[in-house]
């Protein structure tokens, strides 16, 4: 029995032997596969990084064909102007004929302070001179923002009345004179109004609605003068 039992311890260690033998030949097997798994995911990590596209140092992924844009970081857009092609021929022919009425007032107005004799006549016109100056300067103002040249003289219209005052003088002067300054606002508070209501340009149509008002009030002044001559 106890030899039996000697056998037995023996061939149990036999086999245990093997099994460990076996085991440490199987083990480099194991870790060279291992090894080229490992080698396998590098070489794909590598051909994946090749592939990503580059990025901003920002982090974020750089896009070919952007626009460009000013050092403040917004997209720069080409200024605009105001032109002489935005104006239409019934803003060219109002402000023509606005600026040839302020120059025939003013002018006109001159002569009355230097020929007449009557202290209301002088003070009409006084008052002529100042209003119709104010608003050429308006008017210029507003035409050279839309590149549009005013007239300098009084125009075909208005010259036959310049014309008669300086060759009339004394009382005749005076009646010429206060009766050129009636026609003249009736034809010019006209021009106004149809403007107000037929004009388009912003501009023009603020201005026309500001100026109407003080041609009519020199209207009801000029009768008002002609009555007491």
């Amino acid at each position: 029995m106890l030899y039996q039992k000697k056998l037995m311890k023996k061939f149990v260690g036999s086999f245990l032997g093997v099994a460990s033998v076996s085991a440490l030949i199987g083990l480099p097997g194991m870790a060279q596969a291992h090894l080229q798994q490992g080698s396998s995911n590098s070489f794909s990590k590598s051909i994946i990084a090749q592939n990503t596209p580059d990025t901003t140092p920002s982090g974020t992924m750089s896009t070919p064909g952007t626009t460009d844009t000013t050092p403040s970081g917004t997209m720069s857009t080409p200024s605009t102007t105001n032109s002489n092609s935005s104006l239409n021929a019934l803003d060219k022919e109002f402000m023509t004929k606005a600026a040839q009425s302020d120059t025939t007032e003013i002018q006109t107005s001159q002569l009355a302070l230097k020929k007449s004799k009557d202290q209301a006549v002088k003070d009409f016109a006084q008052q002529m001179i100042q209003a119709h100056t104010n608003s050429t300067q308006e008017l210029t103002q507003i035409a050279s923002t839309k590149g549009f040249t005013l007239p300098k003289g009084v125009g075909s219209e208005n010259k036959p009345l310049l014309t008669k005052l300086q060759q009339t003088n004394g009382k005749s002067f005076d009646r010429a004179y206060m009766q050129g300054q009636l026609q003249a606002h009736t034809k010019t508070l006209a021009e106004y109004q149809k403007y107000i209501k037929q004009g388009q340009d912003p501009d023009l149509q603020a201005f026309a609605k500001k100026i109407a008002p003080v041609v009519a009030e020199h209207k009801q002044m000029a009768q008002k003068t002609i009555a007491k001559l």
